[in-house]
């Protein structure tokens, strides 16, 4: 009879580390589903609403601007908002109300929306954008980090012919979707403004929507009172 011999083979340094490495990974990836870690990143779909529904304020007129809805914008268009403080860097596009009378949203999680009832920079009323929190197939969107913007932090818009119109950060809240004075929001303001919007509070997995909304109001910094690098002088 020929003596068989069994061979046991050693695994390697390396194959050792890979199957430590990957049962780390899933004691990591059940340590955060069981605390709904995951829960707070629901990715938005791309009908998700970030605004709100402007149908009864918005009808023969705007209520920021004064110009029909629809009007294609007059002078250079937007081309970027900037938020340095939370890394804010995004093509601008132009949006408007829908038939349901919602305002649109952007059609991806990295562009933000100006809206063809607001205000145009510089024309001394309140300038509206709006942005995705989170987005399907991306996660964190731009404004993921729009709520930790506080009092005098710098935002920048920037126009196509190279103008750009700097605004400071001076308040924010979020409201109940179907209860926010919406008017307050995207309707004139006293001094020339810009009022950025997103979503926040729960999220609805039936409806694909949060039920709230965040936003941020900022007032315009006088030509010469803030430079590029975010500095904010005194006005001349």
């Amino acid at each position: 009879m020929t003596e068989r011999r069994v061979g046991w083979t050693i695994p390697s340094l390396g194959t050792l580390g890979l199957g430590t490495l990957c049962m780390t990974a899933a004691a990591i990836l059940f340590l955060l589903q069981s605390i709904g870690y995951f829960d707070t990143l629901v990715f938005s779909t791309p009908e998700t609403g970030t605004a709100f529904n402007v149908g009864s304020i918005v009808q023969s007129g705007t209520p920021s601007s004064g110009v029909p809805t629809g009007t294609p914008p007059s002078g250079p268009p937007i081309a970027r908002l900037i938020i340095p403080s939370i890394g804010v860097d995004a093509k601008v596009v132009v949006k408007g109300v829908g038939a349901d009378g919602v305002m649109e949203v952007p059609n991806n999680g990295f562009d933000v929306a100006w809206y063809d009832f607001a205000a145009r920079p510089g024309s001394g009323g309140n300038v509206v954008f709006s942005g995705h929190v989170d987005f399907r197939g991306l996660g964190p969107a731009v404004f993921w980090n729009l709520g930790k913007l506080q009092p005098d932090d710098l935002m920048e818009v920037r126009l196509e012919d190279g103008s750009v119109y700097q605004y400071r950060v001076t308040g924010k809240g979020a409201f109940d979707d179907e209860t926010a004075p919406v008017e307050q929001i995207i309707g004139p303001t006293p001094v020339e403004s810009v009022t950025l919007i997103t979503c926040t509070g729960t999220f609805n997995p039936a409806t694909h929507q949060y039920d709230k909304r965040l936003v941020v109001r900022g007032e315009r910094v006088p030509a010469g009172a803030a430079t590029p690098g975010g500095s904010v002088h005194p006005s001349s």
